[in-house]
């Protein structure tokens, strides 16, 4: 998984969620630097048309950060092939990634997978520079159980798809983000959450080629507060070393020095932070 790792002493920028968003600070930072004249290359070769040898003037790629975010759901995948809006804006996986880095004029297709096929019928994916992060709800302790149950296998095996077929260079699969934040039910069962969470990057991984294995990383996503009860901790929680790529931290009110001990201190998010190296995980902020 090194590939998917940033470089030495460097961090990946993703930001989310909705498209309108997204599409409006790439272009609020273009804009920015076009006014204040920021054109860090040069061209020493002097082969473009638009330089006096010295500057040229960057393309608005030059400005999208690592990858995009959106959320989704287990139960019904929306916001990923099509567009969907929860009340926060439209939320649409395939249009980020398509914003700055549309499909080649040769490769559109007329149909909802957007995919090239070779003269022997598989499906060539001309990806993207940018990647994807996606945030999967998995709803609470009662929707980890019907996954284990089996319930949700065809929806695993839709979602396996996507990940196989998304232009995305990169996929962070969040699996039932902030499992230790008490309002959003898997407190109540932490194991069938660390069940869940297997099953999903044991049958995701098996739908997949072994390219697409090593683009598609699964975080474990701690909400980094205190727990809701001293019987809990982060290893009850935890699927294993195996189905985790990178440990997701969320950062809120904690950094501030007015942050009441309930809502979680720094040293909640050290706590979390000392897990993903003991484990030997990349962190991931959010």
């Amino acid at each position: 998984m090194s590939s998917c790792r940033p470089p030495v002493n460097s961090t990946y920028l993703v930001i989310g969620q909705d498209l309108f968003s997204i599409d409006e600070y790439v272009r609020s930072q273009y804009n920015y630097s076009l006014h204040h004249h920021y054109h860090p290359r040069t061209d020493t070769n002097n082969t473009s048309p638009f330089t006096n040898g010295s500057t040229v003037i960057d393309s608005i790629s030059n400005f999208v950060p690592s990858a995009f975010m959106v959320y989704t759901d287990l139960a019904t995948l929306v916001g990923l092939w099509e567009p969907s809006d929860y009340g926060s804006g439209v939320e649409y996986a395939d249009g980020t990634v398509d914003l700055f880095y549309p499909l080649p004029s040769s490769s559109s297709r007329h149909d909802n997978d957007r995919h090239d096929v070779d003269n022997d019928g598989r499906i060539v994916t001309t990806r993207s520079p940018v990647g994807l992060q996606i945030g999967l709800w998995l709803d609470g302790a009662d929707g980890c159980f019907s996954i284990c149950s089996g319930e949700m296998d065809d929806n695993i095996r839709r979602l396996s798809s996507y990940l196989e077929r998304t232009r995305a260079s990169r996929v962070f699969l969040r699996l039932g983000y902030e499992f230790d934040n008490p309002s959003f039910g898997y407190i109540d069962d932490p194991e069938i959450y660390a069940l869940a969470f297997r099953k999903i990057a044991h049958d995701v991984r098996a739908g997949l080629t072994p390219d697409s294995r090593e683009r598609v990383l699964f975080v474990w996503h701690s909400w980094a507060a205190p727990m809701a009860h001293l019987g809990l901790s982060l290893e009850r929680f935890y699927p294993g070393d195996d189905v985790v790529d990178w440990i997701g931290i969320s950062l809120f009110q904690q950094a501030y020095p007015w942050s009441s001990d309930w809502a979680g201190t720094m040293s909640d998010v050290a706590n979390v932070l000392d897990f993903a190296r003991d484990h030997e995980k990349v962190p991931y902020i959010s």
